[in-house]
């Protein structure tokens, strides 16, 4: 069977050649395991033949021939036994030699089949004239048989059993001869096509055969192993998991599961692309692959996470817990070396969580989990590093968990959130602006931003929640603006760095802003400085659409970041916002009351408007006022 591929697909051809290559090796074991049984053939015919022919009075030559015989048969018998004795391994690789040697037995039982034709066929004898050619005949249709794997073995059978016969009946003369000599020569052509289809049949079976079980074996690799690492995947994972389980329950032997996570992963995609994304988790699998033992497992859940599954592990308590921390710190010490891909030297770490596997584990779900969840503290403690599963970190998960689900129904519901407003004040004391705090009633108690603002930030949330808070300003704003609010009264809220990165934020501002038609300058919003600095030129844009429109900007916590001058004038600013770790201590901390004196002094350099943060007492208020600060929260 041929096996059409398209030109120049390098692919196709190498597969191609590759089951070529495995149907050759199929043909020559197919071959050997046929000999036997054309042995025993053989051998059942030399004794029927002698006894017959002997009945001519030809004894000495009858013997002489099965002696030959039976020495082509016993060689033929050995090479069949040290084929047998080779390995799988050692047939490929002599391949070529098991060839020959089959074509040179073809060859050689051919040839004594080809001496009884020429000498033992005697036109004087009727006997011999009747059971030569027969058995010469029959010879030759069996091996088409036997030797089906190859056809030019079939073939040279053919021609050197019966080109002796056909040779003798030539040479007798007479019509007669002549005749089985015309029938003998039409007897080996059709034998020959024969050959050829037989042979056919068996090839195209075999290559059939070997389709259909690599179809299998494909089948079963995308069921059980990972396409592009080659690891075992999901499934095979939760299998070995299944038995190690067991084996912990009846043998009490011990096993750990450690959950790895690429640290920052999407930052190699996002920088080099996918494909060198790709090669970087191949990378990572085999490194995994070369510190794991034979009894260990390397699998891959999808994405960048991978999981290692340490099974008979000796030792209890610490000593259990020191071995595994040893063996998950070569891991992450491996991974984290350096690894060059197309010229890039690309650094990675991996945050691993470990669940320890023993007798009182109770299902394989419960293990994932808890790796998982060990993992997650991992990442919350600075990444690059190891942690075991404990019951209470599993218990703020659950916790954050219900966190989120609540979150997310509350956003269905559009309940449950509110916007307060919290008054700005000028030197006087004045009410001249106001900030939105967002509070979210949950299990009966307000919840500040700061204990949910992360969760939703983590789960996706926060453009859900983004998006409410700045249609709430702007109704709000509305209603303060028919209420005849001073021209210079700003309502400030907190923008998500996460949602002022998304592509759609300045068109839902606006769409907003349109929706409630504010005057301009009623609207600031208050940004941080990692989110300035993060990503300048896209940031810059989005502020000077949004400025145009009226909204104005304040720089929120200011002085706890990075702050840099240089952004500070490239950017479409109006105010900034001084922290209140700074303004607390004012008068008792002459470190803080310098920085806050600097804060105001460079603000009124650039021109800018200054907001203290956490003013507390009079004393307070006044030291800020002679700093030449005019704007105030106070708590």
């Amino acid at each position: 069977m041929n096996i059409d591929t398209p030109e120049g697909s390098h692919a196709d051809g190498a597969a191609s050649a590759e089951l070529t290559e495995r149907v050759f090796i199929e043909r020559i074991s197919l071959y050997y395991e046929s000999l036997f049984t054309a042995s025993i053939a053989v051998k059942i015919n030399n004794a029927q033949d002698a006894l017959q022919l002997r009945q001519g009075g030809v004894e000495k030559q009858v013997t002489s021939w099965c002696v030959f015989s039976l020495i082509i048969v016993a060689y033929r018998s050995w090479m069949l036994v040290a084929y047998r004795k080779q390995t799988p391994g050692q047939r490929e690789a002599r391949k070529a030699y098991w060839y020959r040697q089959a074509l040179l037995g073809a060859c050689l039982g051919g040839s004594i089949w080809g001496v009884m034709g020429f000498f033992l066929y005697d036109p004087s004898s009727m006997l011999r004239q009747s059971i030569v050619p027969f058995l010469v005949a029959g010879m030759c249709a069996g091996s088409i048989i036997s030797s089906a794997a190859f056809a030019e073995a079939s073939i040279l059978f053919l021609v050197v059993a019966l080109s002796p016969l056909i040779t003798r009946l030539v040479g007798i003369g007479n019509a007669d001869a002549g005749v089985m000599a015309t029938v003998a020569f039409a007897y080996l052509v059709f034998l020959s096509v024969f050959a050829r289809q037989i042979n056919r049949t068996v090839v195209e079976g075999l290559e059939t055969k070997l389709l259909r079980s690599r179809a299998e074996e494909t089948i079963q690799r995308q069921a059980l192993f990972d396409e592009l690492t080659g690891l075992p995947n999901r499934r095979l994972l939760q299998d070995r998991l299944s038995q190690a389980l067991a084996r912990a329950k009846r043998q009490k032997s011990k096993a750990a599961l450690m959950f790895l996570d690429v640290d920052f992963f999407k930052r190699v995609n996002d920088s080099l692309g996918h494909s060198v994304g790709d090669e970087l988790l191949v990378e990572i699998a085999n490194r995994m692959r070369a510190l794991l033992r034979d009894e260990d497992t390397a699998a891959r859940l999808g994405g960048d996470e991978f999981v290692a599954l340490l099974t008979d592990l000796s030792g209890e308590g610490d000593s259990l817990i020191a071995l595994v921390r040893r063996r998950g710190e070569e891991l992450r010490r491996s991974i984290e070396q350096p690894i060059n891909i197309r010229g890039n030297e690309i650094h990675v770490t991996v945050s691993i969580g470990v669940s320890l596997l023993d007798g009182d584990t109770q299902n394989v779900e419960d293990l994932l989990k808890h790796a998982d969840t060990a993992m997650y503290r991992a990442k919350d403690d600075g990444r690059n590093t190891l942690r075991f599963f404990v019951s209470d970190t599993q218990d703020a998960l659950a916790r954050r968990m219900r966190v989120e689900q609540q979150l997310r129904a509350t956003l269905d519901a559009k309940e449950g959130l509110q916007l307060f407003l919290q008054p700005q004040y000028n030197e006087q004391m004045k009410i001249c602006g106001a900030e939105l705090l967002l509070r979210w009633r949950f299990d009966g108690r307000f919840i500040p931003p700061d204990q949910f603002i992360p969760i939703a930030e983590d789960c996706g949330l926060i453009y859900r929640l983004g998006d409410w808070v700045i249609e709430e300003a702007c109704r709000l704003g509305a209603s303060l603006a028919k209420e005849g609010v001073d021209q210079d009264f700003s309502v400030a809220l907190n923008v998500s760095p996460q949602q002022f990165r998304s592509k759609n934020f300045t068109d839902k501002v606006l769409a907003a802003l349109r929706t409630q038609d504010l005057p301009v300058g009623l609207i600031e919003l208050e940004v941080t400085e990692g989110l300035l600095i993060a990503d300048v030129e896209d940031t810059v844009s989005k502020m000077q659409v949004l400025r145009a429109h009226g909204v104005r900007f304040s720089i929120d916590d200011f002085g706890t970041g990075y702050s840099s001058l240089s952004y500070l004038k490239s950017l479409p600013l109006d105010t900034l916002k001084i922290d209140q770790s700074f303004v607390r201590d004012v008068l008792s901390d002459p470190g803080d009351a310098s920085i806050v004196r600097a804060i105001v002094s460079m603000a009124h350099t650039l021109e800018l408007e200054v907001i203290a943060e956490g003013v507390e007492t009079q004393a307070v208020h006044e030291f800020l006022v002679e700093a030449g600060c005019r704007k105030f929260l106070r708590f």
